[in-house]
């Protein structure tokens, strides 16, 4: 949450995310099964994207952990295949945001209620594991979607956050997991009942 940084260390905060690896979205629609950064400043008002993707937003700070990239100026767009998508929205540091995310201007509904106080980092994979981080997961149709979201609650008054979405995975490729893991359930019932 307090990964905002001051506008005069620009050249300092630009190079030091540079250094740690921080990719930079470009302008156009955003990839599935990737983690990006966006901000905002509070509640009530759209989030933004991060500096440099968004030269009007504030600067981040990459992620130390799962990378993740900075999105660019909002709506951010994507087309969703014929089986679907999932979209995932999480608060990152410290709890006590919560958003709502909006397709095409009609809301999707609202991140959870934030939990005790805790924080949980600035790496989105511990953040969604976390059940006192406002976080959603919103089921969207095949077809072109056009997401922004506005904090409806920001005690700190800004910080940051990550989304992702993925394509629903299809009936066949779970039944083909499925059965999978019921082979590999077997033969290790198998080699844990064979003689030592």
């Amino acid at each position: 949450m307090q990964r905002l940084a001051v506008f005069g260390a620009a050249g300092v905060l630009l190079g030091a995310s540079i250094e740690l690896g921080a990719s930079v979205a470009g302008a156009g629609p955003i990839v599935p099964d990737t983690f990006y950064e966006f901000s905002y400043t509070g509640a009530a008002i759209a989030a933004m994207g991060c500096t440099p993707a968004d030269p009007s937003a504030p600067f981040c700070i990459a992620s130390f952990g799962t990378p993740t990239q900075f999105l660019d100026t909002p709506p951010w767009t994507f087309a969703a295949p014929a089986a679907g998508a999932l979209l995932a929205v999480v608060d990152a540091f410290e709890s006590g945001d919560r958003f709502e995310a909006f397709d095409f201007g009609a809301s999707l509904g609202l991140t959870s209620a934030p939990g005790d106080p805790e924080d949980c980092g600035d790496d989105p994979v511990p953040c969604l594991a976390d059940s006192d981080m406002s976080q959603g997961v919103f089921a969207l149709g095949a077809g072109p979607h056009s997401i922004t979201l506005v904090p409806v609650a920001s005690p700190a008054g800004s910080g940051v956050g990550y989304l992702r979405w993925a394509v629903v995975p299809e009936p066949a490729a779970i039944a083909l997991v499925a059965a999978g893991l019921v082979a590999l359930a077997g033969q290790r019932s198998r080699s844990a009942g064979a003689p030592r």
